[in-house]
This record gives structure tokens, C-alpha cells and sequence, in this order.
């Protein structure tokens, strides 16, 4: 199985209350860009995933999409019955 690299980029953030978390910024496929980010400032920094190359097969689907793919699948079967 084929996979990419992924890479979050993340800052640093002081909420109200003051408590330290980490902000997602922007998503990006390059290394570089993702390096770049980070040497901007000590608050930045990236998280690398890997990710399938098929992921929308495995992406997670509503359960209205999963009831419309069921309608349409039974809608197939009756044609081909009515075709016999």
C-alpha cells in the first residue's frame, strides 16, 4: 500500500485563562514548507502523518451517504429483475 506524509502545522497559543495549547494553522505535502514554518518563530512547529494514498475509501462516511449507497444498490437489483 502507497502512502504520503502529511504535515499539520501547529503554533502555540496562550488562551484567556492562560493555559498553553497548540493551534492547527495549515495542512501541506512539502517538507520544506513545513520547515519553514517552524524556523518562523518558537511558537511554530509541524506534526508529520502518513496517510493512505486510497484514504477516501477509508475516510469515515455518514450514515445518510451509507443509506443512499444502500437505495441505489436496490435500485440496481430491481432494474436488472425487471430486465430478466
Amino acid at each position: 500500500m502507497d502512502f504520503f506524509d502529511v504535515y499539520i502545522l501547529t503554533r502555540l497559543v496562550i488562551e484567556e485563562n492562560g493555559n498553553v495549547t497548540a493551534e492547527n494553522m495549515d495542512v501541506t505535502f512539502d517538507i520544506h514548507e513545513a520547515e519553514a514554518h517552524r524556523e518562523k518563530g518558537i511558537e511554530n512547529d509541524f506534526e508529520k502523518f502518513s496517510v493512505p494514498a486510497d484514504w477516501r475509501g477509508d475516510a469515515e462516511t455518514s450514515n445518510l451517504v451509507k443509506a443512499m449507497r444502500e437505495f441505489r444498490e436496490m435500485v440496481r437489483q430491481w432494474q436488472e429483475e425487471a430486465l430478466r
